[in-house]
């Protein structure tokens, strides 16, 4: 599958758990794209994926309220059987 990055993109960071049961993984979400783009970044807890995301989206302007919305539209459109690409 092939994915483009628009020019001008809306996108966030969340933390993603896998249900294997691994720690939770920063992600990049992108509206309009079907897939995630995974980082480096791992996180111990929930929590600390939660907090780190805030301050990266901070960044971008977005509070908590606003990137938990952004995340939840891309993974609802991204549907249940959506992966990360590498």
């Amino acid at each position: 599958m092939t994915a483009c990055i628009p020019d001008a993109p809306t996108f966030c960071f969340a933390p993603i758990a896998d249900e294997d049961g691994e720690p939770p993984q920063i992600r990049i979400l992108f509206e309009d794209l079907p897939v995630a783009v995974p980082t480096a970044l791992v996180c111990l807890t929930a929590e600390d994926g939660v907090a780190l995301a805030d301050k990266l989206n901070r960044r971008l302007g977005l509070d908590r309220p606003a990137w938990t919305a952004l995340a939840a539209r891309c993974l609802r459109a991204a549907g249940a059987g959506s992966t990360a690409i590498h």
